[in-house]
């Protein structure tokens, strides 16, 4: 036991151990305590946030209220302002187009329509712009409705109208003013430029066409008359298709302007609007065109010739639409130029096939060898064809020569001559094709003509000429058997004479041209030969006779001269008694007679009258005419 003021002895390292454990326990103790107060800290603070949450919560849905109570208040603004500038804009439209004018009629639209796509773009699903948007529309909608139908207002000023009254009083079928033109302009512009163009495009073509069809009624009725009555030739221009087509062409001109005026810078507007509207026209027309064929292939001996008409109206209207392939090769108009060319491509064969028919029928030559029926009937036809001039032109052009041709004609029988055809240009072929029926006609006429005189007059040589085949078989001297030449010559000139008269005083003398008319002196050449063939025997008569006497001399014996003398003598009188019989009553004819016989016998009668003259001591006994005698008998023949 130890006293008490003696400290025990302690080691410094279990001092220091002793310090750091009660050190520890303190640290312990408080770190207890500081957790302690920091679970009540977190209790308390979980209540706190219990607490706040449904405060914090109702905040913000205050906070998000106003703001839609903030949003509400603007677009109710919104809407006010709009629904304020829309019946602003709206009272205007009402008050129609003529008073505020199209221009600001389109202007106030377009705003409308600008403020409707703002709403559809900006406030699609605010249900507060939903009844404005709806009025917007509705409005929109109505006055576009009232901008075609003034259009439509428009385009009905002009009423349907009969156009023979304007054609026959030579003034301009109706046109709108410029300021309905800019009006109607303007409205295809809105349209066209809001991708709304089908509907007032239908307007247009639907009036139009309407208008022009209800104007073209009052044509029709004449348009399907051709003549008359049944039996009655048809009289150049006498038909109603003729004003029709001259009626046509004037709407054709018209509607390409009006299409021209309102929308020219709207190309693929434009074609396929006039296109359908001239469409319906010409398609109206087409089938009077067919009716037209129909009845003229009824009764083509009084009525074929128009179709020359027809041919010429078709082709005016096909090339008044240029402008237009589309149109200009409408299957329907392509249709009936080829009926058309059918017709009058059977009417030139037929002319000739006529001419056959109408020779073949004569029996017996004229007493005074003069003109027949056949060759009345002829020329009548061919001056009826020559007034159709341009529709034959026309009509011929896609022809060749061998498609009229009934007959084969021998170069010697044609006096047609192949270059006529071959050296030309492209446009001068359907005029020399023209030129060339009417000569051959002509040719034919006379071909046939002289082919009836000769079996008529006993002639067996020759075939009917009414064979498709006819071949002309001609004789070393000529066409014609001897023994007939003269009177067939004097015949065929006597016809070739009217031929002549007529040619010269109708439009067939320019239809010729120079071609055909030296054609016609061909012929009348040949014809003159026939006729002077009997004095050109005559002529041989009076060629030298010479004879080789038994000393080898040559002489010419006078007996033999004295035979040439008399047998000239008797020659002539023959013939001046058969040359009487043929009265001509041509002047011309007379006067070329005369030359020709002349021409033959006087230069040989006065060589041979000038060698043997003074061979006889008794001249007069032989020797009935001097030259100028015999100039006058000739004289006296052919008076």
């Amino acid at each position: 036991m130890t006293s008490v003021g003696t400290l025990p002895k302690i080691d410094i390292d279990e001092a220091d151990i002793l310090v750091l454990s009660r050190g520890l326990e303190k640290t312990s103790k408080l770190t207890y305590d500081i957790n302690k107060s920091l679970s009540q800290i977190v209790q308390t603070s979980d209540q706190s946030t219990r607490l706040f949450v449904p405060i914090l919560s109702r905040n913000n849905e205050l906070t998000i209220l106003q703001k839609n109570i903030e949003s509400t208040l603007n677009s109710v603004a919104s809407v006010k302002d709009l629904a304020t500038e829309a019946s602003k804009y709206e009272i205007l439209l009402t008050k129609g187009i003529k008073e505020i004018g199209i221009k600001n009629y389109t202007q106030l639209i377009h705003r409308l329509d600008d403020m409707a796509e703002s709403i559809n773009i900006n406030n699609k699903q605010n249900a507060e712009f939903n009844g404005i948007l709806i009025r917007l529309t509705e409005v929109i909608k109505d006055s576009e409705a009232n901008l075609r139908m003034y259009f439509v207002a428009i385009l009905n000023t002009i009423k349907p109208f009969d156009p023979q009254i304007n054609m026959n009083k030579k003034i301009p079928f109706p046109y709108y003013e410029d300021q309905q033109l800019s009006e109607l302009s303007s409205i295809l512009d809105y349209f066209y430029n809001n991708s709304d163009i089908d509907s007032i495009q239908e307007s247009l073509i639907n009036e139009r066409s309407q208008t022009i069809l209800k104007s073209m009624a009052f044509l029709e009725p004449f348009a399907k008359r051709i003549t008359t009555s049944k039996n009655a030739p048809y009289e150049k221009g006498s038909s109603g298709m003729n004003p029709y087509t001259e009626a046509i062409l004037g709407f054709i001109a018209n509607e390409k302007s009006l299409i021209d005026d309102i929308c020219s810078q709207y190309m693929t507007f434009k074609e396929p609007t006039l296109d359908a509207i001239l469409k319906r026209l010409l398609k109206t027309y087409s089938k009077l065109i067919n009716y037209n064929l129909e009845s003229i292939k009824g009764n083509l001996d009084n009525t074929g010739i128009f179709s020359f008409e027809l041919v010429e109206s078709v082709q005016n209207v096909r090339r008044s639409l240029r402008f237009s392939q589309n149109l200009q090769n409408l299957d329907s108009l392509v249709q009936c130029s080829k009926k058309i060319d059918q017709v009058t491509q059977s009417l030139f064969k037929d002319t000739i096939q006529r001419i056959g028919e109408k020779v073949n029928r004569l029996s017996s030559l004229p007493t005074d060898n003069g003109v027949t029926e056949s060759t009345v009937d002829t020329m009548s036809r061919l001056r009826k064809l020559g007034e159709f001039q341009s529709g034959c032109i026309t009509a011929i052009s896609s022809m060749e020569r061998n498609n009229w041709l009934v007959t084969s004609f021998s170069p010697k029988d044609s006096t047609f001559d192949d270059k006529f055809l071959k050296n030309c240009s492209e446009k001068e072929v359907s005029v020399r094709l023209l030129s060339c029926f009417f000569s051959d006609c002509i040719d034919t006429l006379c071909l046939f003509l002289e082919k009836r005189a000769e079996k008529i007059l006993g002639n067996n040589m020759s075939s009917e000429i009414s064979s498709p085949a006819l071949t002309h078989t001609s004789s070393k001297d000529g066409f014609s058997s001897p023994k007939h030449k003269q009177r067939i010559g004097y015949f065929i000139l006597m016809n070739i004479s009217l031929v002549e008269q007529i040619v010269e005083k109708s439009s067939l003398s320019s239809i010729l041209g120079q071609e055909g008319n030296v054609r016609i002196k061909k012929l009348h050449k040949r014809y003159v030969d026939y006729m002077v063939a009997d004095w050109k025997d005559l002529t041989a008569i009076l060629m030298d006779a010479v004879f080789i006497d038994s000393a080898g001399k040559k002489s010419k014996d006078k007996e033999q001269i004295k035979e040439k003398f008399k047998r000239f003598n008797d020659g002539f009188e023959a013939l001046e008694s058969k040359t009487k019989q043929y009265r001509l009553t041509d002047p011309a004819l007379k006067k070329r007679l005369k030359s020709e016989i002349v021409s033959l016998i006087i230069p040989m009668y006065e060589r041979f009258y000038g060698r043997y003259k003074d061979s006889f001591k008794n001249p007069r006994k032989h020797i009935k005419y001097t030259p100028t005698e015999l100039t006058s008998a000739i004289d006296q023949v052919t008076r």
